[in-house]
C-alpha cells in the first residue's frame, strides 16, 4: 500500500503535497544513492539539496510528459502510482543522470554485456554450478569455498559499481533482451514459479571450459587481474556525428574478456566482469568539481582542499622579467643612437627620422602619409623612405613580443619630446 495519497493529492490539484510525496519517495529510494557520490560538489553540497534537485526535476519531467493527467485519467490508485514511479520513472531518471555523468562506462559495459551473449567464445554457466554459486553451497569438488576479506571500496569505485550495474538502464539501451527464466529457490519440487534472472547475476564463462568448472571467490578476482595489461584508447572518431571515440574496437574487446576469464580462471558474473574489464580501459569520464570541495586523504579526519593553480611569477620569474624589461630599455636607446649613425648624425635628418616615428607609429591621430608630408614640410615619397628605414634598423633587432611591449613604450617616452619640439 502506498505511504502517500497521490490519487487524492492529484483530485485536489495539490501541487506541494505532490512535491513533498516526490521528496520523500526520492529520499528513501535505493536507486538515489550512486548520484550521492557522482552529483557535482560545486551544484549542491548535501543529501538534501540532491534529493530536493532530483525531485523537481522528476516533478517538471512527469508535469511536461503529463503523467499527471494521465494519472487521473486512467483512475491510477495510489499504489499504481507510486510503483510506477519507483519501478520506472526515478530509474529512468536516475540512468539518464548516470549515462551522462558517466557516458563512456555506459557505453563499454553495454558493450561487455552484448559480446558476452553474442560471441562464440563465450557461454552462460547454467545448472548446479549457477544453483552453487547463488545459494552458496559448496562446490561439486567437496571443497567449501573460502570468503576472503571484505574489500573496502572507495566512492570512486562505489559510483561506477553503480553505474554499470544499472542493467536495465542498459538492456533499454542495447537490443531488446531475451527474458531469461530461471527457477526460483522452491526448484521443481518446490512448486517455485520461474522468475527472470537480471542480466547483471547471469554468469558466463569460456565456450571451452567445462560446464561443472567451479566458481572461485570473487574476492581475489581484482589481484588476478593485474597481470592483464591496461588497453590503448583508440581515438578514431565513429558514430552518426563522428564525435565519439571507438575507444576500443569489438574484437580487441572480445580479446581483452578472454584475458580477464583466463587470468581469474573461473566463471563469474556479468557485474564482476564488467568491473574487471573496465578497469582496462582508459575511460575518460570528466567530472566538473568545486574548488571549495574537501577531499578526503584516506586519514580519518583528515582532508584537503583544491586550490587554483598560481599564475603569478616567482622570485626568480620576477628577477628575470625585469632584467629582460631593463634590458628592453636600454636597446630603445641604442636604437635612437642607431639611427643618428645612419643619418651620419645630420641633426635635421635625424629630427625628421624621429617625426616620422611618432606621427606613422604613436600619434593617435592617425594622419595618412600624405598629411605627414605636409605637416613636415617634405615629400610623400622622402617620408616613404624614412619609413623603411626606421623598420629595417628595427628588423635588425629581432625582438620577441614581451620584449617589443617594453620597447614600444620605451620608445615613444623617448620619441614623444622630440616630436613636439619640431
Amino acid at each position: 500500500m502506498a505511504d502517500t495519497d497521490w490519487a487524492g493529492l492529484l483530485a485536489e490539484e495539490d501541487v506541494e503535497g505532490l512535491w513533498n510525496g516526490l521528496y520523500q519517495l526520492v529520499s528513501r529510494h535505493p536507486g538515489v544513492r550512486p548520484l550521492h557520490f557522482a552529483t557535482d560538489g560545486a551544484a549542491v553540497s548535501s543529501q538534501t539539496e540532491i534529493n530536493a534537485d532530483l525531485a523537481q526535476e522528476l516533478f517538471l519531467e512527469l508535469f511536461q510528459k503529463q503523467r499527471f493527467d494521465h494519472y487521473v485519467n486512467s483512475s491510477y490508485s495510489s499504489s499504481e502510482i507510486e510503483s510506477e514511479l519507483a519501478r520506472i520513472e526515478v530509474p529512468n531518471l536516475v540512468g539518464a543522470r548516470l549515462r551522462k555523468r558517466y557516458p563512456e562506462s555506459f557505453r563499454m559495459a553495454r558493450r561487455v554485456s552484448s559480446l558476452l551473449k553474442t560471441s562464440e567464445r563465450f557461454r552462460r554457466i547454467t545448472g548446479e554450478v549457477l544453483d552453487n554459486h547463488a545459494t552458496g553451497a559448496t562446490p561439486a569438488n567437496g571443497k567449501p569455498k573460502r570468503r576472503g576479506r571484505p574489500k573496502k571500496v572507495t566512492a570512486n569505485e562505489l559510483v561506477l559499481a553503480a553505474v554499470i550495474e544499472d542493467d536495465d538502464e542498459l538492456d533499454t539501451l542495447e537490443a531488446p533482451v531475451e527474458e531469461e527464466l530461471v527457477e526460483s529457490k522452491g526448484g521443481a519440487s518446490g512448486g517455485g514459479e520461474p522468475r527472470r534472472g537480471r542480466m547483471v547475476n547471469q554468469i558466463y564463462g569460456l565456450r571451452e571450459w567445462s560446464a561443472s568448472k567451479p566458481l572461485s571467490d570473487s574476492g581475489h578476482f581484482s589481484e588476478l587481474a593485474k597481470s592483464v595489461p591496461m588497453r590503448r584508447r583508440d581515438t578514431r572518431l565513429v558514430g552518426r556525428t563522428g564525435t565519439s571515440q571507438l575507444i576500443l574496437s569489438n574484437p580487441d574487446l572480445e580479446e581483452l574478456i578472454v584475458e580477464v576469464l583466463t587470468a581469474i580462471d573461473s566463471p563469474a558474473d556479468v557485474r564482476t566482469l564488467r568491473q574487471l574489464v573496465l578497469s582496462k580501459i582508459p575511460l575518460q569520464d570528466y567530472n566538473v568539481s568545486s574548488l571549495d570541495e574537501e577531499l578526503s586523504t584516506g586519514n580519518e579526519g583528515s582532508t584537503l582542499r583544491r586550490e587554483a593553480r598560481d599564475t603569478r611569477d616567482t622570485p626568480e620569474d620576477a628577477l628575470l622579467r625585469g632584467e629582460q624589461n631593463h634590458r628592453a630599455s636600454e636597446l630603445a636607446d641604442e636604437f635612437l643612437v642607431q639611427l643618428r649613425r645612419v643619418v651620419n648624425n645630420n641633426e635635421r635628418r635625424y629630427e625628421r627620422l624621429l617625426s616620422t616615428l611618432w606621427y606613422c607609429y604613436y600619434d593617435s591621430a592617425n594622419h595618412s602619409q600624405l598629411e605627414i608630408a605636409r605637416r613636415l614640410g617634405v615629400s610623400d615619397s622622402l617620408v616613404s623612405d624614412s619609413r623603411k628605414l626606421i623598420e629595417h634598423e628595427l628588423r635588425k633587432l629581432k625582438l620577441s613580443i614581451e620584449e617589443g611591449v617594453v620597447f614600444s613604450e620605451s620608445l615613444q617616452r623617448l620619441v614623444a619630446p622630440s616630436a613636439e619640439v619640431h
